[in-house]
């Protein structure tokens, strides 16, 4: 169930995971003909080889594939389709994003 539905530009999308992806969160991410489905272990924004960044790192709920990602949202942000994000903190909204 998702408490909240919105549509967003990449841009704003990759403004929303580095404001509101925290340690622990579930989160079901659809990006270039992948699905990343699992708890986030950590959001690192610092720059990577000189440019900025968004890495996350993922730990995956796969039934055949259970192994842990990072992937660099700023460099991937053209590619989210849409995702999914539940907070750890139960008193926050559940997100459903779709990518316009």
């Amino acid at each position: 169930m998702v408490d909240k539905e919105l549509t967003m530009t990449s841009d704003e999308v990759l403004d929303y995971i580095k404001n509101n992806f925290k340690e622990f969160d579930k989160v079901d991410i659809a990006y270039n003909r992948v699905s990343a489905k699992g708890d986030i272990l950590g959001v690192d924004l610092s720059d990577y080889k000189g440019k900025p960044s968004c890495r996350v790192m993922i730990a995956l709920d796969g039934e055949i594939i259970s192994d842990t990602i990072e992937v660099d949202f700023e460099e991937y942000k053209e590619d989210i389709i849409e995702l999914h994000h539940w907070p750890k903190d139960e008193s926050k909204e559940s997100v459903y994003i779709e990518v316009i």
